[in-house]
């Protein structure tokens, strides 16, 4: 394992028992990169945007984040968590959480992508380009990077993946509860099933 992978993986043990993660397979972490980031910068995101703005409980956590960390809660207990970067903000997220994903992960972005653009001018020759870097694990602890054009579309790829896969399993119950009914009805028919026979009442 090298040591970039090494990173992650201790990033994402940290986040998991915050997440309720049962492995580092069950999160994903989302960054924006800008440039001419600085403390400030954070502070102001947290206070404005998400407390006040949205209403979110915003928390300080320790762990080997490689940055200033917060958990980020709703009123839905939906949760995620924020670092503190010197190119950007990472967020950390769990994938099975699909309320959180669809719900809590736009806020935040719409609130982030609003606070620069108050604050934050882009550099010359770094050019502020829109995107995430998207990292996760497979089932072989690979370490997996992705790129997307924003949080927003990232969501609603997962979220449409989740319902191809929630469609392709309904349609098998579907083909199997078919299938069952069949074999039922050609044992009636054949007389292999008996009906109940009903007991006499004593007079």
């Amino acid at each position: 394992m090298d040591s970039r992978t090494e990173s992650f993986a201790r990033r994402f043990g940290s986040a998991k028992s915050h997440l309720g993660a049962p492995d580092i397979q069950g999160l994903v972490s989302l960054k924006y990169r800008h440039h001419d980031m600085n403390g400030p910068v954070y502070s102001q995101f947290i206070d404005d945007p998400l407390g006040r703005a949205l209403g979110l409980n915003v928390t300080r956590v320790d762990g080997n984040f490689g940055g200033q960390a917060w958990l980020v809660t709703d009123k839905a207990q939906n949760r995620v968590i924020l670092v503190e970067h010197e190119t950007g903000l990472e967020i950390l997220g769990a994938l099975a959480s699909v309320a959180t994903l669809v719900q809590l992960l736009p806020l935040i972005s719409s609130g982030w992508t609003n606070l620069r653009q108050r604050y934050v001018r882009p550099h010359f020759g770094h050019p502020d380009e829109e995107g995430i870097e998207v990292r996760r694990f497979d089932h072989n602890d690979v370490l997996i990077e992705q790129q997307s054009p924003s949080v927003e579309i990232y969501v609603l790829s997962a979220a449409l993946q989740d319902y191809a896969l929630l469609r392709q399993e309904v349609d098998q119950l579907k083909a199997q509860i078919e299938s069952l009914q069949k074999q039922l009805s050609a044992s009636n028919k054949g007389g292999t099933v008996r009906p109940r026979s009903k007991k006499k009442k004593n007079k």
